[in-house]
């Protein structure tokens, strides 16, 4: 797997957890239909709810995907290089305004070939250069080219989310700030407990290694006070 980090800015947990006071993201999907021999974008639209016009700028914060793939940030002005870790210049977006914003995933493996069918993550900070503590929003996109080509974000209810799919070394887990979630608990085919992790996190995102496991399927339980909140299927594969 190829990963680009990039450190976040300095926003504390209290403010993570005000992402959308003035930018909202929608939940659109887009789909790759299964073929990594094209391009395909997952795409959302970024408001500025707030009231005043903002200059906006993106950083991306991660980028796990296969090592021929290659994805683009696309912003109002361009689709800037591959794995870009910030735009070149921002945009000015105006009280009340849309923008499209989207991620390209490229499995084509150009010039040698041939497409690399898999899956990956781009994860995404959309901020205001001026006002970032109340202008800013954290999205996930995620590339399925087997399946198809997903939004979410931690802000959004009734999310709960783990990814990649199938995964090598590590997880990330995503779940909505306000659903409760107090611990999360892995279990294997059996229904043997392998792994648990309290929800210590202040951005609705979990990173967990899962390298000691072996290959295999496993179920990912977001577990509240007193149930288990939602269950995700996912496999470890090397």
């Amino acid at each position: 797997m190829k990963i680009i980090s990039t450190t976040l800015l300095l926003l504390s947990s209290t403010l993570l957890l005000q992402a959308q006071m003035n930018i909202e993201l929608s939940m659109d999907t887009a789909y790759a239909y299964g073929d990594p021999s094209e391009i395909h974008k997952a795409e959302i639209t970024v408001t500025n709810v707030g009231p005043e016009a903002q200059e906006m700028t993106w950083m991306r914060i991660k980028n796990d995907i296969p090592a021929d793939w290659e994805t683009s940030v696309c912003d109002p002005n361009l689709c800037w290089a591959p794995f870009a870790s910030t735009p070149g210049y921002g945009w000015n977006q105006g009280a009340g305004d849309e923008i499209t914003f989207f991620v390209q995933f490229d499995g084509r493996n150009l010039p040698d070939g041939p497409a690399v069918a898999g899956n990956g993550v781009v994860d995404v900070m959309i901020y205001s250069i001026e006002d970032s503590s109340n202008y800013h929003a954290r999205g996930v996109f995620i590339g399925d080219l087997q399946s198809g080509l997903s939004f979410f974000s931690p802000s959004m209810d009734n999310v709960f989310e783990v990814y990649p799919n199938p995964a090598i070394n590590e997880i990330t887990i995503m779940g909505s700030a306000h659903s409760g979630v107090k611990e999360i608990v892995i279990v294997n085919i059996v229904g043997k407990v392998v792994k648990m992790q309290p929800w210590l996190t202040g951005d609705g995102t979990l990173t967990l290694p899962v390298d000691e496991l072996p290959e295999g399927i496993y179920f990912v339980q977001f577990v509240g006070q007193d149930r288990i909140l939602s269950t995700k299927k996912i496999s470890i594969s090397r």
